[in-house]
């Protein structure tokens, strides 16, 4: 799966909740780019959970160590991953490798999928 990359965020504010749904392919409107080290810090050992507007639920794990899963259904992957700037690369054993813009809404990350869909990714 092209483009499955995960992000941590430590939880939502009531001030997320209250915001008015980005348009599809636009981060929210508050969300900023992250220093790599931040970025870096937000995903290491950490586990995320993804819903995509198609109603797709992803699970995705982040390890310290540069290792990443995937599994959405009965599909698994893994791979490597790494930090750019403020992208997100991954190189998972089945599927083509890509780098994806992350932003931090809040406490959240949210993640530009190839496509163009924006996800929240909420920690496990």
């Amino acid at each position: 799966m092209r483009g499955v990359v995960v992000c941590i965020g430590l939880g939502l504010s009531a001030g997320a909740l209250a915001q008015a749904p980005a348009p599809p392919g636009e981060f929210p409107a508050d969300a900023q780019p992250l220093a790599a080290e931040v970025l870096q810090q937000r995903l290491s050992g950490k586990v995320f959970n993804v819903k995509t507007a198609t109603g797709t639920a992803w699970r995705l794990q982040y390890q310290a160590g540069g290792a990443f899963y995937i599994n959405v259904g009965n599909f698994s992957d893994s791979g490597k991953w790494r930090v750019e700037g403020s992208q997100l690369c991954s190189e998972p054993q089945k599927s083509k490798a890509a780098c994806n813009e992350m932003r931090l809404a809040g406490d959240l990350l949210y993640l530009k999928r190839d496509s163009g869909e924006i996800i929240k990714l909420e920690p496990n």
